[in-house]
């Protein structure tokens, strides 16, 4: 029944959870679109994707899933008729303001079309490279899409000279939309999130495309992943992939039915999953073919359906013995139990995170994420029982959150038994209804700090709360961090965690690097005292 709840279009809606599908989301099936015979008149074509890069205080790097999805799916629809080139700015820290490496990129690939995958930070860099694209060649389309894109089209076509703009899930609309164009047919209006540019009008799409078939999808184009390189790019970072093996990202299952009216839904309400033979065989040809030992699963909820998240972890323990799991995300800590944490662990889970926001329930029920934090702080003293790293996530600076209720939610983590803590200044993202209720508090600020936003990371120094209400959150923040590193029995529990640092050189870095964690922890709460007092006159807007 739970199932059938979760795949099918029931309307089911309640304070926490809503299942059907949201106005204006068309659900299509992949399968029937992917076999279905291509236009005879389609010319061949060639696209050069792009993740882009844009420096700022933390850079989170990884496989970027979506573009490799995307071309999956161009090869398996299209085959020699399409040429496709690949570019992760990210993983070689190559900057857009490097106009030189752009011009012989695209006279490289002499694309057809540049396809852009962007991350809200990577907005202002995502802009400049439409400008630098135009420049070289103005016939090239330029097309964006990823987190930054949903609900954002409107502005992507005020500010900046992006053709194509794709919100939500574009592994069909994508590619229905080159087939017409390389076609020479109307590109319609008929593709949900779809908009685009046609001499001087705009069109204006609207929805999101929703697949319900996943396993339809070809896997990810993996042969094009130097997995050594993002391997060595990671060594930087904590929260995953400590020991440093070969690893990849995994979507098991798409959508997330809860109602955090922060998040974006890039992939809707709707909780639609892989089967595990699926699951499986993506994971084995990794295993053999790239030597991949660690895998990342990123979902949005992996845990919604517990009966399926049970079976596809006693299957990945069956069929591999020696692989590391980590969770980044994507785990609803109040409905995980017992059992499930004990078959992850056997799984090969060792690295989970947990989100909690915020610890007070006025907020919890304010941001419409109703998190029961008991249950919760049991999860994260469970997975710290058995042995995992346990990540912590929390967000301060909600619109009329108090100065004791955020320092409420420092002191929950600095009491639990988290290996480590995440403190991020809460950034009203626009078509949220979290948006909504800061324009409530002050609206001009709001706008403001929403488009120099997008050339910063959550953990900036340009914080909604310190702007409206005059309090130095950004050293409340450095402050946490540095409190939550100094405590004894989280050094301890770093011993616990990271046992091969006593044993072996390989154990050794790894605790080493806990270290520099730690000190650059400390040095950012030096930066923070400093800058106290700054104000306004430091922001700089676009």
């Amino acid at each position: 029944m739970f199932q059938h709840l979760l795949q099918g279009c029931l309307s089911v809606t309640t304070k926490k959870i809503r299942v059907e599908n949201q106005k204006g989301v068309v659900s299509s099936t992949f399968e029937t679109f992917l076999n279905g015979a291509i236009n005879p008149g389609c010319r061949p074509f060639r696209v050069l994707f792009i993740k882009p890069w844009q420096a700022s205080r933390y850079n989170v790097t990884g496989p970027p899933l979506g573009i490799l999805y995307l071309i999956s799916v161009l090869r398996k629809r299209f085959g020699d008729a399409v040429t496709i080139d690949f570019w992760d700015m990210q993983v070689y820290r190559q900057s857009v303001d490097s106009v030189d490496a752009v011009t012989r990129r695209l006279e490289q690939s002499r694309p057809d079309v540049v396809a852009v995958s962007a991350l809200n930070q990577e907005a202002a860099c995502s802009y400049r490279l439409a400008q630098l694209v135009k420049a070289h060649d103005p016939s090239i389309i330029t097309a964006i899409g990823g987190p930054f894109a949903l609900r954002q089209a409107n502005v992507i076509m005020k500010e900046s000279c992006f053709d194509w703009v794709f919100e939500g899930a574009a592994d069909r609309t994508f590619t229905v939309a080159l087939e017409r164009y390389f076609s020479g047919l109307p590109l319609g209006q008929d593709l949900p999130g779809f908009s685009y540019r046609s001499g001087d009008t705009v069109h204006m799409g609207s929805g999101q495309d929703l697949i319900t078939d996943l396993d339809a999808i070809p896997l990810p184009a993996w042969d094009l992943i130097d997995f050594e390189r993002y391997r060595w790019r990671d060594r930087p970072r904590l929260i995953t992939n400590p020991y440093e093996t070969r690893y990849a990202f995994l979507f098991t299952s798409r959508g997330c039915p809860y109602l955090c009216n922060y998040c974006h839904d890039i992939f809707t309400k709707r909780f639609v999953y892989r089967s595990e033979d699926n699951v499986i065989a993506e994971m084995r040809m990794l295993y053999d073919d790239y030597g991949v030992r660690e895998f990342h699963i990123i979902d949005d909820i992996f845990n919604l359906h517990k009966p399926r998240a049970k079976a596809l972890m006693r299957r990945i323990a069956t069929e591999f013995d020696d692989i590391l799991i980590a969770f980044p995300n994507g785990l609803r800590a109040d409905i995980l139990d017992k059992e499930l944490i004990d078959l992850m662990v056997k799984a090969g889970t060792y690295n989970v995170g947990i989100a909690i926001e915020t610890v007070t329930p006025r907020l919890q029920e304010k941001i419409e994420k109703f998190l029961d934090v008991e249950k919760a702080n049991w999860a994260i003293t469970e997975f710290a029982r058995q042995g995992c790293i346990v990540n912590g996530f929390f967000m301060l600076g909600f619109p009329g959150e108090t100065v004791e209720e955020l320092r409420s939610t420092i002191g929950f983590a600095h009491k639990s038994a988290l290996t480590h803590a995440f403190f991020f200044s809460v950034v009203p993202q626009p078509q949220t209804p979290i948006y909504d209720l800061a324009m409530q508090e002050a609206p001009d600020m709001t706008e403001m700090l929403a488009r120099h936003e997008r050339g910063q990371m959550y953990t900036g120094g340009y914080s909604w709360y310190s702007h409206v209400y005059g309090f130095d959150l950004e050293r409340e923040i450095s402050l946490a961090g540095l409190r939550f590193y100094l405590k004894p029995s989280r050094l301890l529990r770093a011993l616990q965690v990271y046992p091969m640092a006593l044993l072996v050189p390989a154990g050794f870095n790894v605790f080493r690097r806990f270290g520099q964690a730690l000190w650059e922890g400390a040095k950012n709460s030096l930066r923070g005292w400093r800058a106290r007092g700054t104000g306004d006159k430091d922001i700089k807007l676009p």
